[in-house]
């Protein structure tokens, strides 16, 4: 990589690389993720029009890449990942040269541009909050969205940042599979009506890689039709666990915290479900049976509860189930309004996710 100050007459923005093939791209680096040795890096990056998105560095393009975080550099041969986590791609054949910081560009309108891969967050036709709470099965605890037969989806929430009224909240009242069924048929309906929208999420447990492979398993029945999860295609996608990255933060509520957004925790003691947590409680998993504070493993635990019918409140119980599979709702509704996450560059969700078997 060379060293040297230079200026490219050719600026182009990130919306503009083209869906196959390579293509030269600037950057500014803000932020570096993995070690110089490791096989595969995360670059935090902006690009000439203040859209930021990540880039994966395969291997060491250009004879060994240590990017200055701050300094912009001239990347050939970039690519669209197709692949979630990362927007773009450089691989071993890539080369990357310091530049001179170029002028930057105004974002045009989203009504201005013409179906393009990546937008900015605010340039989006609509945003919705997006929360997927998912169910495991059997004994299995640990989900994965490339064994879609480990869980089933429990709730599906969403919020419009900005619209009043309550959030939606889709969640599982019997243990019967076609009650998933039925709880998919009202999600896909309403995304199918925000076509064009971002879909905005904490991304914590690749929410919507998850959604998508239940939607897959599940199309082609008298209930989900077939084809029903490339409905996630036709929107985009802003995965605010990014904000943590960038951060530094623990997570996304304290990344939040930094901006004075503030978030709490469902407590279990704020419902009387009749259930004593010293009775279902791991308390391996969150240290003090007495901790109010309420986990995904206890939203594993206590979902089987109500959809068995074990609970003496089953009212009380499924408030409590329902609060909090929307728990991040406001917190991501608030953070997507943020001058900060403003800039997120929102990648079509067509071609990120896998091809469904459904």
């Amino acid at each position: 990589m060379s060293a040297r100050g230079v200026q490219h007459g050719a600026m182009r923005h990130a919306r503009a690389v083209p869906e196959t093939g390579a293509t030269a791209l600037p950057l500014r680096v803000d932020r570096v993720a993995g070690g110089v040795d490791s096989p595969t890096r995360t670059l935090h990056c902006t690009d000439i029009e203040g859209t930021e998105l990540r880039v994966g560095v395969r291997g060491s393009p250009s004879g060994g890449l240590s990017p200055e975080t701050g300094d912009w550099y001239q990347f050939d041969g970039i690519t669209r990942s197709g692949v979630t986590g990362v927007e773009l791609l450089c691989g071993e054949t890539g080369t990357a040269e310091r530049i001179d910081p170029p002028d930057r560009r105004p974002r045009p309108p989203r009504s201005e541009l013409d179906e393009p891969w990546l937008v900015q967050l605010g340039a989006s036709n609509g945003l919705v909050a997006v929360t997927v709470q998912p169910r495991p099965t059997g004994e299995v605890t640990a989900v994965s969205a490339t064994d879609p037969e480990s869980f089933e989806i429990g709730a599906v929430c969403f919020d419009a940042p900005g619209e009043s009224g309550e959030p939606t909240v889709y969640h599982r009242e019997e243990p019967d599979a076609e009650d998933e069924r039925l709880l998919l048929q009202h999600v896909v309906g309403d995304i199918a009506a925000a076509e064009g929208a971002t879909l905005v999420t904490g991304d914590r447990d690749a929410t919507l890689e998850l959604l998508y492979a239940r939607l897959a398993v599940t199309a082609g029945g008298d209930v989900v039709e077939s084809g029903a999860q490339h409905v996630l295609g036709r929107c985009y996608h802003a995965d605010l666990g990014g904000l943590t990255a960038r951060l530094g933060a623990d997570s996304l509520a304290d990344a939040a915290g930094q901006f004075g957004i503030e978030s709490s925790p469902v407590r279990l003691d704020d419902y009387d479900t009749g259930l004593d947590p010293a009775e279902w409680r791991d308390t391996s998993a969150v240290g003090d049976v007495s901790d109010p504070r309420m986990t995904d493993r206890d939203y594993a635990v206590l979902v089987e509860r109500y959809l068995a019918g074990e609970a003496a409140e089953p009212a009380a119980l499924s408030a409590c189930l329902k609060s909090y599979a929307g728990t991040a709702l406001p917190l991501l509704c608030e953070l997507s309004g943020h001058d900060a996450v403003d800039r997120f560059g929102c990648p079509r969700l067509a071609g990120q996710l896998p091809p469904g078997a459904g």
